[in-house]
């Protein structure tokens, strides 16, 4: 069987820099002085934007203050489930005086009152976090596709690792995310627990261990090609790296540029403390050069 790789614009800025969230915990300085050495790296085009939580930023803007050569660094501040959206209105105003950043984005959680709709003052992309929950899951992804306004800045994101208060999303739960976001023209974001290619413990009724940012792919992949969910939760379940390899790279299923602009159009990135773990990985399967 023929093949092709991919083109590499299907990983282009698709890890977004975790490093100050757990469970890396780095400390602000550490991970800003991380952030620039790999923006300089072999990976820099496949790297998102630093993620700071909204108590991180007056410490980003001490250690950012003394700048850094070349254009300023791509920043998203992160206001966790609970936070009142007014700390992440302060956060951006206190970054957005500082000449070596660039808030390009914000993230936030659905909250009943709807206080999250205030982040869209921003005039930035807002990433809101819903629960995996599938009976509330319509309804918040409804609440979030009638807010989305004229310039379409809001994404849906959906934490893909375990919480204290709940396992990680079962493929179906996964798969139902992907699916209720697409048909409401919302893209999407992931967050958590994607640190390796391909998914482990996926098989039947029992929480799954893990994840893959391959997996997720090829379940994109198939939706934009017009598949069913249930073919989605099947692409959410392989656990061969071959053949998620060959999904994305035989003669008859390797995307081309279009299919790629429409798949990162629908899965814009998802993020990770530890950036180049799921890219070495993509990299040794052959997907992207080093």
């Amino acid at each position: 069987m023929s093949t092709r790789t991919p083109p590499r614009s299907l990983f282009r800025g698709l890890v977004d820099d975790a490093a100050v969230f757990p469970p890396g915990n780095a400390p602000v300085a550490r991970a800003w002085e991380e952030h620039l050495r790999l923006r300089r790296g072999g990976y820099a085009d496949l790297l998102g934007p630093l993620l700071v939580g909204t108590g991180h930023a007056a410490g980003l803007a001490q250690v950012a203050g003394g700048g850094q050569d070349g254009a300023p660094v791509a920043v998203a501040v992160v206001c966790r489930p609970g936070t009142p959206v007014e700390e992440l209105l302060s956060a951006v105003a206190r970054l957005r005086v500082v000449a070596a950043v660039r808030v390009v984005s914000v993230e936030t959680a659905l909250d009943p009152a709807g206080s999250w709709r205030r982040a869209l003052d921003l005039e930035v992309p807002v990433a809101v976090e819903v629960g995996p929950d599938p009976g509330g899951m319509p309804r918040a992804l409804d609440a979030l596709h009638a807010a989305t306004g004229p310039a379409g800045r809001v994404l849906a994101k959906l934490r893909t690792q375990a919480t204290p208060q709940q396992p990680v999303p079962a493929p179906s739960e996964l798969a139902a995310f992907l699916v209720g976001a697409d048909a409401r023209d919302l893209p999407v974001k992931l967050t958590g627990g994607l640190h390796h290619a391909v998914a482990r413990g996926t098989a039947g009724g029992a929480p799954p261990e893990r994840h893959g940012v391959l997996n997720v792919l090829v379940a994109v992949a198939r939706l934009m090609d017009g598949d069913d969910e249930e073919a989605l939760v099947e692409a959410l379940r392989i656990e061969d790296a071959d053949r998620l390899v060959g999904a994305l790279t035989s003669e008859d299923a390797a995307p081309d540029e279009a299919a790629v602009t429409r798949l990162r159009h629908r899965f814009r990135s998802f993020g990770c403390c530890g950036v180049t773990d799921p890219l070495d990985e993509l990299a040794a399967l052959g997907l992207l050069a080093r």
